[in-house]
């Protein structure tokens, strides 16, 4: 049987609950992901913040309107203001099929692999259909 810590991707990028919306902007395009673990100054797990999330936010009514303090205090908006407290996480040892039911449960597109209390990897839709493709290539 197939485990999380198989697909995973790893090392996780994370964030601190600081870090502010354009860097974790800049962090995503740079390493090419669309969600980043949100740590606190211990290294637990506190929140997640997605690409979508940060769309939501830069692409409000508040931010179009005309620049003056609010577009400031939307860049300087640490990620701890808007991210998702409650995050669905996995362990590695996780049979991989029960994450796919996860994702699609919950309708999200990756969760965090935590073990020990340390987020050691995420897990996304594209790690599942990689690992697939592969897989059939392979044969």
């Amino acid at each position: 049987m197939d485990t999380v810590r198989d697909w995973m991707s790893q090392p996780p990028i994370c964030i601190s609950d600081s870090t502010t919306l354009p860097e974790a902007r800049r962090l995503m395009h740079r390493y090419r992901v669309r969600r980043l673990p949100v740590l606190d100054r211990d290294g637990r797990l506190v929140g997640i913040v997605t690409e979508g999330d940060i769309n939501r936010i830069s692409d409000s009514q508040a931010h179009d309107m005309r620049q003056y303090n609010l577009y400031h205090r939307v860049v300087d908006l640490p990620v701890r203001d808007f991210m998702t407290r409650t995050v669905i996480t996995v362990g590695p040892d996780d049979p991989v099929i029960a994450v796919a039911q996860l994702l699609l449960h919950h309708r999200i597109g990756g969760v965090p692999v935590i073990d020990e209390g340390r987020v050691i990897g995420v897990i996304t839709e594209s790690d599942l259909f990689r690992r697939m493709v592969e897989r059939e290539t392979q044969h």
